[in-house]
Formats: C-alpha cells, sequence, structure tokens
C-alpha cells in the first residue's frame, strides 16, 4: 500500500511547478509519525528560486491512493487554507514543536 501511495504522492510533485519530492525515514523531529500507520510529508511552498514562502505543513498519516490524490489535488491548487484539505490528513507535530502549559 505504502508505494501505491508514494507513487500517487510523486505524480502530484510532478505536476507541481518547482515541485521536489524527497523520501526519507521519519522526521522524528518534526514530525510524530508512526510507519504502521501510514506515511507522513512535510510540505512548504516555495519561490521559483526555492526560498521559502511560507510555513511547513505537516500531513498524514496518508493510508490510501485516495489519501494521496486529496493532498495531490491540494498541492496543485496552491495549498489553500479553505479547509479542502481534510483534518485528518493534517499530522501532529512531534512532541518538541508542542506548546505545553504550566
Amino acid at each position: 500500500m505504502g508505494e501505491a501511495v508514494r507513487g500517487r504522492l510523486g505524480e502530484a510533485v510532478r505536476a507541481c511547478p518547482h515541485g521536489i519530492l524527497v523520501t526519507t525515514g521519519c522526521l522524528g523531529g518534526l514530525l510524530r509519525c508512526t510507519p504502521a500507520a501510514g506515511l507522513h510529508a512535510a510540505v512548504q511552498p516555495c519561490a521559483k528560486d526555492r526560498t521559502p514562502t511560507g510555513p511547513v505543513t505537516r500531513l498524514g498519516p496518508l493510508v490510501t491512493e485516495a489519501d494521496a490524490e486529496l493532498v495531490g489535488a491540494w498541492l496543485l491548487a496552491g495549498m489553500p487554507d479553505d479547509g479542502t484539505l481534510p483534518h485528518r490528513l493534517c499530522a501532529v507535530p512531534a512532541p518538541r514543536h508542542i506548546v505545553h502549559l504550566n
């Protein structure tokens, strides 16, 4: 299942101007991922010269090809903050990125 999901993400990234897909193990400092639950991703909008133009968005777990297609459509739409990306696909950040109350 993971390879099919990764393949769909690859298709979406190739369709994005200036998009890059890097595959790696869990980015434990950025994401709270459990590989058995599905794939996780971190995406960031950038200019043509790859200068970041916005914050990193954490995604996952992506379990099905339909999840990957939703993410792909969201990426192609310019990562809008309009609710088109289902909340269930927004990953929980790693513990060190969460503000703890005293």
